[in-house]
C-alpha cells in the first residue's frame, strides 16, 4: 500500500509517498481501507520534532523511531477482521476513534491512554489496523472528507462543550480565535445545544464564516479594547492562553466557567488569585475524550442538521501542501486528505 512517510524531522516538505507493507489485523483488530484522513496540530508538532508523543500503551513520552506514518483522523471501509471480532463486519463504513485505551473513567484517561498516529502507524496511508472497539459507524449523510474531519477535533470540542462546560440552552459562550478545526466544532456544538456564541478572530472573513455556521456575534481581537465589547458570557472555551486569561475579568461572569484545551498564544498565564475565588470561577482543563463521549458525539452528528467545516481537500500525494495549508492565516475548518474514491 501507499503511505506518506517521514524519515526525519522538518518542515512540510519531509513527507515522501512510499510503498509500505499492508497491515494484518491481530486478534481484536480490523483493517480499514481508508477513504479520507485529516490533519491536526498534533501531526505538525510531531513532524517538526516539537511534540513527543506518548509511547504505545501510554506509559511514557519518548522520541519515536523513524520511519513514521502520522495521522490521527480517518474514515473508511472495513476490509478485514482479526480473530474474535464480532461487532464489526467487512464492508462497514466507519469512523476511527483516535483516543485509544482511554480507560474506564470518563473523568480522565488512564495510564495506558494514547492517541492514534505515532508511535502507532497513523492514517496517512491507504490502510490501517486498529482495535475493533475504536471504530464507529460513519454518519451516512457525511462525505468521506467530512467524516474524516470529525474524530480528534470533534471529540476535543464535544468534551469541552458538553462534558466540561456543561452548556445549557441560553448560555452565552465565548470562543476565542475561531477558524481552527476544534474551534469550528465548538461553535457548531454550542449553537446546536441552544447557546448564543460569540467569537473572536484577527480576520473579518473568519468572523463572517463563523456567523454562517451559527455564531451570533464576532469581534476582531486586533482592535483596541475588544474584551470590554464582548459583553458578559457564562462560558469561555479557549485554546489561546495568555491573552484570554489576562482579560477574563472583563467578560466572564461571576460563577462562570473557563474550559482550556490549548495554548497557542502563551503557556504561562497571569492570574490574580483573589479575583478567581471572589468571582467563584471554575477552571477546567480538557484534552481528547472517552469512548462514551465519542459515541455520543457521533450520534449527535448523525442526527444534526449542520455539517463539519472542511477548509480544503488534498490528495495523499499532496500531503506536504496539506500541512502547509494548516498554517495558512485564512484557513477555516479542517484540512482533509482524500485517500481513495
Amino acid at each position: 500500500m501507499k503511505a506518506a512517510v517521514i524519515r526525519e524531522y522538518g518542515d512540510a516538505s519531509v513527507f515522501r509517498l512510499e510503498d509500505v507493507t499492508d497491515p494484518v489485523p491481530r486478534p481484536g483488530e480490523v483493517v480499514v481501507a481508508l477513504r479520507a484522513a485529516s490533519v491536526n496540530r498534533r501531526d505538525r508538532g510531531i513532524r517538526a520534532g516539537s511534540l513527543v508523543p506518548r509511547a504505545i500503551g501510554g506509559q511514557s513520552e519518548q522520541p519515536p523511531t523513524f520511519p513514521l506514518i502520522l495521522g490521527s483522523d480517518g474514515a473508511g471501509v472495513v476490509e478485514a477482521l482479526g480473530d474474535g471480532v464480532a461487532m464489526v463486519s467487512v464492508g462497514d463504513e466507519v469512523v476511527i476513534n483516535p483516543s485509544l485505551n482511554w480507560g474506564d473513567s470518563n473523568e480522565s484517561p488512564g495510564s495506558a491512554w494514547e492517541t492514534l498516529g505515532v508511535p502507532r502507524p497513523g492514517t496517512y496511508a491507504e490502510k490501517i489496523a486498529v482495535p475493533a472497539e475504536f471504530v464507529a459507524p460513519k454518519p451516512a449523510r457525511l462525505t468521506w472528507a467530512e467524516a474524516a474531519a470529525v474524530p480528534l477535533a470533534g471529540l476535543t470540542a464535544w468534551r469541552a462543550v458538553v462534558t466540561k462546560a456543561g452548556v445549557a440552552s441560553g448560555d452565552r459562550v465565548l470562543v476565542p480565535g475561531v477558524g481552527s478545526g476544534v474551534a469550528t466544532f465548538v461553535v457548531q456544538f454550542a449553537c446546536a445545544l441552544g447557546c448564543e456564541v460569540v467569537v473572536t478572530s484577527s480576520s473579518e472573513e473568519k468572523l463572517a464564516r463563523a456567523r454562517e455556521i451559527g455564531a451570533a456575534d464576532g469581534l476582531l481581537y486586533t482592535a483596541d479594547g475588544w474584551p470590554a465589547r464582548v459583553g458578559t458570557v457564562d462560558v469561555v472555551i479557549d485554546s489561546i492562553g495568555e491573552p484570554i486569561w489576562a482579560a477574563l475579568g472583563e467578560f466572564l461572569r461571576p460563577g462562570g466557567r473557563l474550559v482550556s484545551y490549548g495554548r497557542t498564544a502563551g503557556s504561562v498565564v497571569p492570574l490574580e488569585i483573589a479575583k478567581f475565588f471572589h468571582a467563584q470561577w471554575t477552571f477546567l482543563g480538557t484534552a481528547n475524550g472517552s469512548p462514551a463521549e465519542f459515541g455520543a458525539m457521533i450520534e449527535h452528528i448523525d442526527a444534526a442538521g449542520w455539517r463539519p467545516v472542511v477548509d480544503s481537500v488534498y490528495s495523499l500525494a499532496d500531503i506536504s501542501e496539506a500541512h502547509a495549508r494548516l498554517d495558512a492565516r485564512d484557513r477555516f475548518g479542517k484540512v482533509a486528505i482524500a485517500i481513495a474514491a
